[in-house]
């Protein structure tokens, strides 16, 4: 598998220079290319062509290519034309970042290596996911449909100094579509194999002028799952997904303006997600857990046996408000929003037909943020003369969540067997959490080509957990009744400096430093007094990174690159393990002691003509474990970290053929190829365990292909995504020496009309 796995990825390198080549080729052979200029400027006045995305990363709008830090940009017409629709769609069109997940409700993000795959209200998110300038503080409401979208902004590296929450791995912003002063309107319907459906409408305009505008978008799709239960013959790992927005601007003056946000999102049974058993090394009928009985091998995790369905429930509402007032010298933010998430979801834990382990869980949470920003103009008299451009913050965060996990150990476990009767343990978990930040930034303006840049961050969190187990027994998994309530602080000041220079109008380096941080936090699913009074510490992270953005040919090559290097430490690893001399699991959380990652990303785009472009990603990932010794007996020190791939390549082109004034031909395809990489730690090897050569993840490659006819305002679109219908893993669920894996998206393939006005 490792010899075919380099075939591919040379081929796929091999096609990726060709394609640039290509592009280069032709460019050089028109040189006189250039691009429509259109009226759009950026916040300093300075034109934008028809290829910039403007965004508002670092809080003012600026074209990707001015800002010196390592960002992907996805604008809304980019989204509709690639099918974009959700992270996991994202994700391969970004350098080093991996998304997987156990479903809508559990989804794991992984930038350059640093993520996490916990997803309980006591531990926090590397990667953190922000809607329209709002922290979703629980990453299980993070994972969503993404309709009406303006364009979705992806940084990699640690965020603080500009972001109401510090994240330590990376930023992803979504920014919904804003109401606007002319009557427009989307509508979309489709469908698709495995009974798929979809519909879409939005609509926004004037109610008064340019003072009193709205827009409301409302969604449903769904389609049946492409795993089934050979025992209930139901289906699961599908799409069940509502929801809805609804925004008003109000502008009563030119200085001030008002948004209100009000949204709205279900998720229903199809959506649920459940893994199969795999068994071990040379055992795949091996089943974790087992006291009596006999399971099946599951070649196929598309279809497979299980003593129950999974299920899933979840229900998420927000409110949004923002105000912004200029006064001329500077502009005043507020962003309040609350936020409320309800989750019950289940499965069948240790994926086999035998009556052994189901879990089943029920979260809500409240959430609520406040963040205060001063931002100033731009050649303002508080930038002393364009000399600065400075911005000032405040950030206040409240979580207040509740959780209670069920399980049933059945007659075929190892504790149920001999007793002859069923079981039932409850883990009870009720969590506060409260926030607050002070960040600021500013950026000296030392000469017309040379920017120095300095910002800090002050984070100071207070958790509290209580945490109870319950049992119907004195021999499951909860040996015995606890309860216990555990406090915790955690502090950090984090600087970010950053030194750009402009070599010229289409060339910028730079070079920068900053720190992350992560707070500590509670077990997930403690089985006992003595694990859930064990808390694990923050993380912490130095990265330095230089990179490049140029363009070329009148703008028609674009190429950005970054170098980086970071000083991981304190890792919050999590596993399920079963010790030694027992026959109880237990969930642990524990921190690795330091890990190096240090890596590559490149970013092309090239345009040979205007009905042509091409886009390359590319990644190089070199992350290690410098030490971790995870007990006496296993030492994963010098080891690869897991989600890191050390390569990963993804290559796009589309073609546009006018047919005539009215109507055009779209072609577009999208191939992304990610390398080996390990779900859990130990590189596979079998000296770390019999289940461990199972958690490795042989390098696999999807083939998306579009096309869309545009006439008038309608578009016509025919889609299939994993055209070879290639079967690999989306995660995996390693549950002592044995695991469960999680089937990844088959072909998925159909069509869809809309009209836009």
């Amino acid at each position: 598998m490792g010899f075919l796995l380099r075939e591919k990825m040379i081929m796929s390198i091999m096609f990726a220079k060709l394609a640039l080549r290509t592009s280069v080729i032709a460019l050089a052979a028109v040189p006189s290319i250039a691009f429509a200029q259109e009226s759009a400027v950026d916040e300093t006045g300075a034109a934008l062509d028809s290829t910039d995305i403007v965004v508002t990363a670092q809080r003012r709008k600026e074209r990707v290519q001015d800002i010196p830090v390592a960002i992907s940009a996805f604008g809304g017409d980019q989204i509709e034309r690639t099918g974009i629709a959700s992270l996991e769609n994202i994700a391969p069109r970004v350098p080093s970042f991996y998304f997987g997940s156990f479903g809508a409700a559990r989804p794991q993000l992984y930038i350059r290596g640093i993520g996490t795959r916990s997803f309980d209200p006591g531990s926090e998110s590397s990667v953190g996911v922000f809607s329209d300038d709002v922290y979703l503080g629980r990453s299980s409401g993070s994972f969503g449909a993404m309709k009406d979208i303006e364009r979705v902004e992806v940084l990699r590296g640690p965020q603080g100094t500009l972001y109401g929450r510090n994240t330590i791995g990376g930023a992803i912003n979504v920014i919904s579509k804003s109401p606007t002063n002319e009557l427009t309107g989307n509508f979309e319907g489709g469908a698709s194999n495995f009974g798929g459906y979809n519909v879409f409408g939005a609509v926004g305009g004037p109610i008064s002028g340019d003072q009193l505008m709205f827009r409301v978008a409302a969604w449903h799709e769904n389609r049946d799952g492409y795993v089934t239960n050979t025992t209930t013959g139901n289906r699961f790992q599908g799409i069940d997904n509502t929801g809805a927005r609804a925004r008003l601007t109000f502008v009563p003056t030119d200085a001030l303006k008002i948004d209100l946000t009000a949204e709205y999102m279900k998720d229903g049974n199809k959506a649920a997600f459940g893994g199969l058993n795999q068994g071990t090394f040379g055992a795949p009928e091996s089943v974790f857990f087992r006291g009596s009985g006999a399971a099946s091998a599951n070649p196929d995790l598309r279809r497979g046996a299980l003593s129950s369905d999974p299920f899933l429930d979840r229900e998420a509402k927000a409110y949004t408000g923002r105000i912004e007032y200029d006064a001329g010298a500077v502009t005043f933010t507020s962003i309040s929003a609350l936020r409320q998430l309800d989750i019950t979801d289940g499965r069948d834990l240790e994926g086999s037909s035998l009556d052994i382990l189901d879990q089943s869980s029920a979260e809500s949470s409240k959430q609520f943020t406040q963040e205060f920003r001063m931002t100033s103009a731009p050649g303002g008299s508080l930038s002393i003369n364009g000399l600065v451009d400075w911005i000032l913050g405040g950030y206040y965060y409240h979580d207040k969540s509740d959780r209670t996990d069920s399980f049933h150990i059945g007659l075929n476990s190892a504790v149920r067997a001999a007793a002859g009767t069923p079981a039932t343990d409850v883990a009870l978990s009720d969590y506060k959490i409260e926030s607050y930040a002070l960040f600021g930034q500013a950026t000296f303006h030392l000469t017309e080509a040379l920017d120095v840049t300095v910002g800090g961050r002050y984070s100071h969190d207070s958790k509290q957990a209580t945490q109870a187990g319950t049992t119907t027994d004195g021999a499951p998994i909860i040996a015995a009744p606890f309860s216990t309530t555990n406090q915790a602080t955690y502090k950090s000041f984090d600087p970010r400096i950053v030194v750009s220079y402009k070599v010229s109008s289409d060339a910028n380096v730079y070079a920068s430093f900053s720190t992350g941080f992560k707070s500590g936090g509670f077990q997930y699913v403690p089985f006992s007094l003595g694990q859930a009074n064990v808390l694990f510490d923050p993380e912490d992270i130095k990265a330095y990174e230089v990179g490049f953005k140029t363009e070329w040919l009148d703008r028609a090559l674009r190429v950005n690159g970054a170098f980086y290097y970071y000083d991981y430490k304190n890792l919050q690893i999590s596993r399920i393990i079963l010790p030694a001399g027992s026959t109880a699991p237990v969930s642990l959380i524990s921190n690795a002691a330091s890990s190096t990652v240090k890596g590559f990303d490149l970013e092309v785009t090239a345009r040979p003509s205007r009905n042509f472009e091409v886009n390359i990603a590319y990644g190089y990932l070199d992350a290690k474990y410098s030490s971790y010794v995870f007990n006496a007996t296993t030492d994963f020190s010098n080891t690869r970290m897991v989600r890191a791939p050390q390569h990963s390549i993804n290559v796009g082109a589309e073609w546009r053929a006018p047919i005539s004034d009215r109507a055009e031909l779209t072609l577009r395809a999208d191939y992304a190829l990610t390398g080996d990489f390990f779900h859990e730690p130990g590189e596979g090897k079998i000296i770390y365990g019999t289940g461990i050569p199972l958690t490795a993840e042989d390098g696999y490659g999807l083939l998306d292909l579009r096309a869309t006819l545009t006439v008038d305002n309608w578009k016509l679109t025919a889609y299939a995504n994993n055209v070879t219908d290639t079967k690999y893993r989306r995660t995996i669920n390693a549950l002592g020496n044995t695991v469960v894996g999680f089937a990844g998206t088959p072909r998925i393939f159909g069509a869809k009309v809309g009209y836009s006005f």
